[in-house]
């Protein structure tokens, strides 16, 4: 009976073992994705601060830091950049940053 109830122990705790490791893993949340657009007021080592509008069903208008997913985007993106990410219910972490291009002024005619 011993071994048994060790067996089955070791068998719940194998199992938690992988279902953490599957959870664990950087991956955006299953929750609906939405476009943010905004302007980079801060560069952090490990965070972008953002200006964005409103986030239509996501969020209102505001400035705050986020998490990015790829770190590397925070060498190359500067305070002034506008950006273009996706962000997804429930995760306050920037997906997919790209910074947009400056559109050119238009002259007036």
């Amino acid at each position: 009976m011993r071994v048994h109830s060790i067996l089955h122990l070791l068998a719940v705790t194998l199992a938690m073992a992988c279902l953490l490791g599957t959870t664990g893993t950087a991956q955006p949340a299953k929750g609906k994705s939405h476009t943010l657009e905004g302007k980079v007021e801060g560069v952090q080592t490990d965070r972008l601060t953002v200006n964005h509008g409103k986030v239509e069903g996501y969020m209102d208008a505001m400035t705050m830091p986020y998490k990015v997913d790829k770190p590397d985007i925070l060498k190359t993106v500067k305070v002034g950049d506008r950006i273009s990410a996706t962000v997804y219910d429930g995760d306050y972490t920037l997906y997919d940053v790209h910074v947009v291009p400056p559109q050119p002024k238009q002259k007036q005619k």
